[in-house]
């Protein structure tokens, strides 16, 4: 397994709404609790997102895709 690179954190903090950000957090950690196929799709929706907007990101969207990569648990 590869290693997040050292800007890792930087980088998400550029497409974070700033004011949204523990916000984000929260879901992000959130996401982590998913097993494989729900993180998974919840990283596919967020990765989706941020190559097709260069709009900040705000909680309500991740809270979308978290509903979303939870639903996609079978």
């Amino acid at each position: 397994m590869r290693e997040l690179p050292d800007d890792f954190a930087q980088s998400l903090a550029r497409v974070l709404d700033p004011g949204h950000r523990d916000a984000a957090a929260e879901i992000i950690e959130a996401a982590t609790m998913l097993d494989d196929v729900g993180l998974r799709r919840f990283l596919q929706l967020f990765a989706a997102r941020v190559r097709a907007s260069d709009a900040p990101i705000k909680a309500d969207e991740l809270r979308k895709y978290l509903q979303q990569a939870a639903r996609a648990r079978r």
